[in-house]
């Protein structure tokens, strides 16, 4: 291999500041000017496959993200990383990360491997805050295919609740009206259980159903609350997508 060839590619496509080590055999320590939120250098290291090469971080990258107590193996910010993976052709490895180099074009891999390190680790730290919105528009964008224009979402009994107290995340027209929450902390679980027997006390018929952003989350007591109260509730948005129809189904609500 001709590193200082490879190295010119590698700066043409990139940037500037890209060196290449030999350290081991058939294996490259990348040097690139990439980092983490705290400064640590990402780790890029090109390596042989049999007859072909691929870039890998070696499982750096999950590891220095595992520092800052990050729960990215599951719910929103697990799907979102997925789907980088999936567009940047990055293989998970077992925790590590791999781009394997096709028709020997070194650089284009390289480019996509960095982008995609850099999309990982952006997405990682993304705030919880911004998480939970990418959860409700989910949620949203999922009812609305399901009811179309029947949807109401936010809604509030106005003749009842002038001040707004007990809002229903999405509220569906029917003959008995349909009360759907998005559930992603105990806080939103307690809030959908008081708005439910709010409801019921004010004498109002209704038919309810909780959608977890990650059920696994919910303290147990709280969780125990809530499903004396709901009547029906999904796990995930990604277990309501699979089985919500067929109940709505059951209920006369999809034909």
């Amino acid at each position: 291999m001709d590193i200082e060839s490879l190295e010119k590619e590698f700066r043409k496509k990139v940037c500037d500041e890209i060196e290449m080590f030999p350290e081991g055999k058939d294996r490259f320590i990348i040097s690139a000017p990439f980092t983490f939120e705290d400064g640590d250098f990402l780790n890029i290291v090109l390596k042989k496959n049999g007859n072909g090469w691929y870039f890998t971080d070696e499982g750096h990258t999950f590891m220095h993200l595992s520092y800052d107590d990050l729960d990215f193996e599951r719910g929103k910010r697990k799907e979102i990383i997925n789907s980088v993976l999936k567009t940047h052709d990055l293989e998970n490895d077992s925790g590590e990360l791999k781009c394997f180099v096709e028709d020997n074009y070194f650089s284009d891999g390289f480019y996509t491997f960095i982008q995609g390190l850099i999309k990982v680790t952006d997405i990682a730290f993304t705030k919880r805050e911004r998480i939970r919105s990418l959860f409700y528009e989910e949620f949203q964008e999922y009812l609305v295919g399901l009811f179309g224009d029947k949807c109401n979402f936010d809604y509030k009994e106005s003749s009842k609740d002038s001040s707004g107290k007990y809002p229903v995340d999405c509220y569906v027209e029917n003959e008995m009206p349909l009360f759907i929450f998005g559930i992603y902390n105990n806080d939103k679980c307690r809030d959908a259980m008081i708005t439910c027997l709010t409801f019921e006390r004010w004498g109002s018929s209704f038919t309810s159903i909780g959608i977890f952003e990650n059920q696994e989350d919910i303290n147990k007591k709280v969780l125990a609350r809530f499903s004396d109260i709901i009547e029906k509730q999904y796990s995930s948005l990604s277990s309501s997508k699979e089985r919500l129809p067929d109940y709505l189904s059951k209920i006369h609500m999809l034909s």
